[in-house]
């Protein structure tokens, strides 16, 4: 891997860099293999509007279990990035959509240090927006910030009766029109942390066999774990338990589509990072997430986030970044 001593991280190594030819060709592969709707123009319109990201960024793959969902594509940035200035020049989204206000206002927090990356469906373009907040960080500064909605910062106290007091992730749904927030919650997970944690979206726990699959592979350190809001109610939609970077070879319980995605999409890092989630909304509707890297060691990147990988026992409070907490 090559490094730059300006800034101290590591950077792709031409053994692992992003190929935008490698990169469509997959992709198309990929999405045929899942029955997925695929654009290779749209493609190339993101891929031209954000070539610096994927070139000095990681790129990962994603997609869901459920029946017809598509295949997505992200970039992790690995510097600060105005993806919402490159989005509305694109015609992407709006100039004056709310939504990329917000990814401004978090931006802007800790001296501009917060880096921005997104997700891209294979069919549709840019869906997502994210700001990696350069750090674990308390959730009143995320939610306190001029400019949040007031009915997001009247969440705060529920997320603090459950220990949920720190974030490290926000995104944006362009799509869904919801606000995500990805939290560092301690592990290890047990039946009534998962009830508790269900219940914000009035969901039922898992049962059994799907907790015990879920404790198996969720790191007992501690885990990141997932809300998703919508700006206009301060609803929880959604919740997300993640394992992130699973053991080589071992997975968890996988319908066939999941299977023959992690079969199919191909990754070109020093080290495979295949992760899962298992999310959870009202009225039954359960689903599994699943993550796997392409390109530009995303694992070195991550683990520069101080993240949880699965199967840690780590609960070393030195493991807090600066500005947050263990």
């Amino acid at each position: 891997m090559a490094h730059d001593e300006n800034d101290g991280r590591r950077h792709p190594s031409a053994a692992d860099r992003f190929s935008r030819t490698r990169f469509l060709a997959d992709l198309r592969a990929t999405a045929t293999a899942l029955g997925a709707p695929y654009s290779e123009d749209l493609t190339n319109t993101v891929l031209d509007a954000y070539a610096p990201a994927f070139h000095e960024g990681a790129v990962l793959w994603r997609t869901t279990d459920r029946p017809g969902a598509g295949l997505d594509y992200r970039f992790y940035a690995r510097r600060p990035t105005d993806t919402v200035t490159i989005a509305q020049r694109a015609g992407f989204i709006a100039g004056d959509d709310p939504l990329a206000g917000l990814v401004r206002v978090w931006s802007g927090l800790y001296g501009g240090a917060p880096e921005q990356s997104c997700d891209f469906d294979a069919a549709l373009g840019p869906t997502k927006m994210w700001v990696y907040l350069a750090g674990t960080r308390p959730l009143d500064d995320v939610l306190g910030a001029p400019g949040v909605p007031g009915v997001l910062r009247r969440t705060a106290p529920v997320f603090h009766g459950l220990g949920l007091d720190h974030v490290r992730h926000v995104a944006v749904d362009y799509r869904h029109r919801t606000v995500n927030l990805y939290f560092r919650a301690r592990g290890p997970v047990d039946p009534e942390q998962c009830r508790r944690f269900t219940a914000l979206a009035g969901a039922e726990p898992p049962g059994e066999r799907l907790f015990g699959e879920m404790a198996t592979f969720l790191s007992r350190g501690a885990y990141t774990f997932s809300v998703t809001v919508s700006p206009a109610t301060g609803e929880v939609e959604r919740v997300a338990f993640y394992a992130l970077k699973l053991p080589p070879g071992r997975f968890p319980s996988l319908g066939g589509r999941l299977r023959t995605f992690f079969a199919t999409a191909p990754s070109y890092d020093p080290e495979d990072m295949n992760a899962v989630a298992w999310s959870f909304g009202a009225g039954g509707a359960t689903y599994v997430k699943a993550e796997r890297s392409h390109c530009g060691d995303l694992v070195g990147l991550i683990r520069g986030w101080n993240t949880f990988f699965s199967g840690s026992e780590t609960t070393d409070p030195a493991l807090a970044v600066p500005g947050g907490a263990p």
